[in-house]
């Protein structure tokens, strides 16, 4: 993945606006955490743990709003799925 060229070096900190960071030009997608998911449920089907974006499949973590993301993304990314 590359960044789009006009948000390239910039984030938006939430109550603090827009900052500009130091940029990696390219990087190696490896989940995709959908914010804010419909579908987001406990258990949910083993179709909605995947996505494809541009013919590639990826692995994907619907998260429900008003859910702390952040907590969930580190145990998606720490404990391997029970088929792993």
């Amino acid at each position: 993945m590359r960044p789009a060229q006009s948000l390239a070096g910039m984030i938006e900190i939430r109550g603090l606006g827009i900052r500009k960071v130091e940029v990696e030009p390219l990087a190696v997608v490896g989940l995709i955490v959908d914010l804010d998911a419909a579908d987001s449920v406990r258990h949910p089907e083993k179709a909605a743990a995947k996505t494809v974006i541009d013919g590639v499949t990826l692995p994907r973590l619907g998260v429900a709003a008003g859910t702390a993301g952040l907590p969930l993304v580190l145990a998606a990314v720490r404990i391997p799925s029970a088929g792993d």
